[in-house]
């Protein structure tokens, strides 16, 4: 799922009307070292609080978020916005996200927009995924499926899969002040006092019952690709970043024992299109991102089916079918469209029909060869 990094404002005053943090400006990188206690954040603060991060957050490029940034942006011509089809967009999922929100005030969404506006979890993982762990889901309950499925996924295709890492993305890092601090000095270049301060007053708001200390599924309701990169100071590998959000919003609507597998398998499909060069098209805008994240879906679900793959009986099946389903957006004028709900449950039971059909079982097709496939069926997938 590519996801822009890009942000934008103005470099404006530190002072943090109402307080949170008033000699915060002062204190030095030791300063931030453990987690705040749990304070008491009135809606005024939280308010306040989400306009500094807006205000704060650099516009000029020279950032490495905006370098990185540069690595995964999304084609944003939007004169080719995808003509409209029936779509309902809401899902058991995305009502579940809505859901976990219902206690939030205006403010505490104003606050988690513009936190997440930085993209604090997934630069976190790709600045520094030594620091990431090596879980998956909140108690750790995930990671069995998701570490053998991407062993069997680095087996099944025919790229060079040596040095993608498999990381995992969780919300506890937004109660990290001495890594909250890094982020805002090291990704978006701020001011040492300037970047304490405001690790300091975004720890103490996270750090809350109503954001679950950071553990709330907002924060980490993702998951991502990455090509790598070199940028200064950092050699970023290959990557799959696994959030715990959307791992648990499955598991909350019942789909656990599909879900990591249906989520690697797509992103791990990116790590195919990457190493292929399969994002070249003549298509632009949603129509472009739309082709490239049902072809995700259509690798996907070709190596959770496939015998030599993840081998999944009908049951499990129709599961992951309802993950892809559940996902799609009607997002049709957004650069970041994935496909309707429709449109990714074709893709997947179109995966699943060329393994069905396959003469010979024990074939993997090459990925460029079942690629082509992809590109014929495209405009019936998407009709």
């Amino acid at each position: 799922m590519k996801k822009s990094l890009a942000g934008s404002a103005i470099l404006l005053s530190l002072v943090l009307a109402g307080g949170l943090a008033a000699n915060a400006a002062q204190a030095s990188t030791a300063g931030v070292q453990t987690a705040a206690a749990t304070q008491t954040v009135t809606p005024e603060q939280t308010a306040a609080l989400a306009a500094k991060l807006n205000s704060l957050r650099p516009t000029d490029g020279s950032t490495l978020a905006a370098q990185l940034n540069a690595q995964v942006a999304i084609d944003d011509d939007l004169s080719a916005a995808v003509v409209p089809t029936a779509c309902n967009p809401s899902t058991p999922v995305r009502d579940w996200a809505a859901a976990q929100r219902a206690d939030w005030t205006a403010a505490d969404q104003q606050f988690a927009d513009a936190l997440n506006s930085f993209q604090p979890l997934l630069l976190d993982a790709l600045l520094w995924p030594q620091d990431a762990g090596s879980t998956f889901g909140l108690t750790g309950e995930f990671t069995t499926d998701v570490t053998h499925t991407f062993r069997d996924l680095g087996r099944f295709w025919d790229i060079d899969a040596t040095g993608i890492r498999l990381v995992p993305m969780k919300g506890t890092m937004l109660t990290d002040p001495a890594r909250m601090y890094r982020l805002f000095h090291v990704a978006y270049g701020l001011p040492d006092a300037i970047s304490t301060a405001l690790a300091t007053e975004v720890v103490t708001t996270v750090n809350q019952p109503k954001f679950d200390y950071g553990n709330h599924p907002f924060f980490s309701f993702n998951a991502f690709a990455y090509p790598g990169a070199v940028i200064p100071g950092f050699v970023i590998p290959k990557m799959i970043v696994m959030g715990d959000g959307v791992l648990e919003a499955f598991k909350a609507i019942g789909y656990s024992d599909v879900t990591a597998q249906a989520i690697l398998a797509h992103e791990y499909g990116h790590q195919v299109q990457f190493a292929d060069n399969l994002f070249t098209t003549a298509l632009t805008g949603p129509e472009a991102t739309r082709r490239t994240e049902l072809m995700a879906d259509s690798f996907a679900a070709y190596f959770l089916t496939h015998a030599r793959g993840d081998a999944l009986q009908y049951k499990r099946i129709q599961q992951f079918d309802q993950v892809f389903f559940q996902l799609g957006d009607c997002g049709f004028t957004n650069p970041g469209h994935h496909g309707t709900h429709t449109q990714r449950l074709r893709a997947v039971d179109w995966g699943y029909s060329i393994v069905r059909s396959a003469p010979d079982q024990g074939h993997i097709l090459p990925s460029r060869t079942f690629a082509g496939l992809f590109e014929t069926q495209l405009p019936i997938i998407v009709a």
